[in-house]
């Protein structure tokens, strides 16, 4: 399916925070999926100072630039809100794409939901330039029984957890050469590549910064 980047018409859902920069809108002009509009949602991290006044969004992952114009304070406070999503089971307006470097093997799961894309998009966003490597679908994947999970409640809570220690544990060291995410776990984001070796010590990101390579756009 072609990706389709059009200007659409918004519905925007305030968050408690009313400059709250990650804003879930309505959209059915994201996918086109057995011949109709796919409808759903879609998470969009404005930039810093935007009032979302009629502005179109993308419906990719294109956001590593605004997100460095953000302080680390502010970085972070994003990347908690990505998580406040859990539990989010919305279906998300974009389906399945994928965002690797190049044609990687893909998955069974073609929809789904918000809380994948908000962990998706926190992920783009601390992985930066490994992303189109690292997680090339927004598909999650359970290494121990060799099956996808988008649809696996308690699996994804148990994600979201190991998302939640290691933003705490980051956090607290300020996000100086740090390590992917789901390192050392059974769980990965399908078609992970890993050869470029995640979940080796000497494995390090320098800091949350913009992407050296243009990321988060549909290959398909």
């Amino acid at each position: 399916m072609k990706y389709i980047l059009l200007s659409f018409f918004l519905i925007v859902f305030a968050s408690t925070n009313k400059h709250a920069p990650i804003i879930k809108m309505h959209s059915s002009s994201c996918s086109i999926v057995d011949g109709k509009p796919l409808a759903g949602y879609k998470l969009e991290l404005s930039a810093k100072g935007d009032q979302r006044n009629n502005q179109n969004v993308l419906c990719g992952y294109e956001y590593d630039k605004i997100f460095s114009v953000y302080t680390q304070a502010e970085k972070v406070e994003i990347l908690e809100e990505l998580l406040s999503f859990e539990g989010d089971t919305s279906i998300c307006a974009k389906e399945v794409c994928n965002y690797g470097s190049k044609s990687f093997k893909r998955p069974i799961t073609k929809i789904y939901t918000t809380q994948i894309d908000a962990l998706y998009l926190f992920t783009i966003l601390t992985v930066s330039s490994y992303s189109p490597n690292y997680c090339p679908f927004p598909v999650l994947y359970d290494n121990k029984t060799g099956k996808e999970i988008n649809n696996d409640q308690k699996k994804i809570s148990k994600v979201f957890k190991i998302y939640r220690n290691w933003l705490k544990e980051n956090k607290r060291k300020r996000f100086v050469n740090y390590n992917v995410p789901l390192r050392n776990t059974r769980f990965e984001w399908f078609s992970t590549q890993k050869d470029f070796k995640y979940d080796k010590d000497d494995f390090k990101i320098a800091k949350l910064d913009r992407s050296a390579r243009v990321i988060g756009i549909c290959k398909d």
